[in-house]
Parts: structure tokens; sequence; C-alpha cells
């Protein structure tokens, strides 16, 4: 009972945070912390490469398989893993909540340097989960930080842009191109290192969110996202395969 104990304790500040994450979420939303919501400070910082709203829907996935894997903490089956036992999924929810407060306060280098942690908070606990792992979890973290790696982007092209950098538009879209093909060849690569594949539904979303946004001024950007949204797809599809994650887990 008392090697047992500190374990159950873990598992219990892991539901805490996630708590505390998801109220300073609703603040943000309800009472607008700092003054503006998130969505209108994304409006501010409009640029080429911000998806469409309702894009953002995702968030609501996201936190739904998380509580998934709060309540598979507490099993036999998934118990002894690193991600439940560790602390990292702890300080994934506490860099969640500041991102929120320094984003709508608009300290948006702070905002970046935050998000950057996020994101390599969140490629740790994949990495983790790349050996022996079930697909549940796979998905769980895969889809998380899919997300977070074109949020990364977008947070970044939101610094620039309150620069006021006068760019031509003709120019803003070559880069925005140039941005999304990067971004793409990145997360293929991530997905092939850590054996996940579910970080192609939550980019290939993102992509076909900046398709539905550009599709009405600027088909160009909007038929590129399109068909990378398609081959990170097919990558996704690929290491899939490759690993035979449908012949392991539940």
């Amino acid at each position: 009972m008392q090697k047992s104990t500190p374990s159950v304790l873990i598992k219990l500040f892991n539901i805490l945070l996630f708590i505390i994450a998801l109220y300073v979420n609703y603040l943000s939303v309800v009472y607008k912390i700092g003054g503006k919501s998130i969505r209108e400070l994304s409006d501010k910082y409009d640029n080429l490469f911000t998806p469409s709203s309702g894009t953002f829907a995702i968030w609501s996935i996201i936190y739904l398989l998380i509580v998934v894997f709060l309540v598979l903490q507490f099993t036999q089956k998934y118990a002894h893993l690193p991600v439940v036992r560790n602390g990292y999924f702890a300080i994934s929810c506490l860099l969640n909540c500041a991102w929120i407060i320094c984003w709508q306060f608009e300290y948006l280098i702070i905002s970046l340097i935050v998000m950057l942690g996020l994101l390599t908070t969140l490629t740790i606990i994949n990495k983790q989960l790349k050996e022996g792992s079930s697909r549940i979890l796979k998905l769980v973290f895969g889809i998380y930080l899919g997300w977070i790696c074109i949020a990364t982007v977008a947070n970044a092209t939101a610094l620039l842009v309150s620069y006021d950098w006068s760019f031509s538009l003709q120019l803003q879209a070559y880069i925005t191109i140039a941005m999304l093909f990067i971004s793409v060849m990145i997360v293929v690569w991530v997905m092939y290192q850590l054996a996940n594949p579910f970080l192609s539904l939550a980019v290939s979303w993102a992509l076909y969110g900046i398709y539905v946004k550009r599709v009405g001024d600027y088909s160009s950007i909007a038929n590129v996202a399109m068909v990378l949204a398609v081959l990170v797809l097919l990558g996704g599809w690929w290491v899939y395969r490759k690993n035979k994650l449908g012949l392991k887990g539940e």
C-alpha cells in the first residue's frame, strides 16, 4: 500500500492540473482574460497561415481524448507507463495555462517560448510512447502534438505580424506557401521518428481549415493546403503500415 500511494497521488495530480487547464480555458472564453478572447486576438493578428475559426473546435476532441487518458491511467494495463508516472503530462497542463495567459495579455514573444515548451513536452511524451504502447495513447498524444506543431507555426507568424512588416500580398502568399511545405515536411519526419501516424489527423485538419479560409481569396494557398492535407494523410498511412500499428494494442 505504501508503494502504491505515490503513484495514485501522481494520477490525481494529473487530473487536478487538467481541471485547472480547463478552468483557465473557460475563463479565457467567458471573461476574456486580458480584455480580448483568443479568437479576437487571432483576428487581430490575422495572417494567411491562420485556419478558419471552426477548425479550432479540435480542442474539444483533444480534451475529450485527454479525459480518456486520465481514466486509463488507473487501469493496470496503463499504470506503469512513463507518461502516467513522470510528470510530463502535468507540465503540459501548466504550459497550456501559461500560453493562454501570455497570449491573452499579448505577450507574444513569451507566448511563443511557452508554446515551444509545450511542443517539446508533447514530443517527449510521444517519444516515450514510441515502443510498446497502445494505439489509444498514441492517438491521444499524437493528435495533441500534431495540432501544437501547426499552432506553433501560427504563433510565430502572429508574432511577425505584430511587427507590422510591410510585405506585398504576393510575397506574403509565397511565404505562406513555403511555410506550409516546410511544416508538412517537418511533421512527416516527426511522425516517422516517433512512429506515430496520428499526428497526420490534426495536421490535415489544420490544413483543411487553411483551405476553407483561403479558397475565396488566395486560391493558390488554398490549393496547396488541400494537396498537402492529402499528402500528410498518406504519410500517416505509410507510417501506420510501416509500424503495423493495426496489429498491436486494442
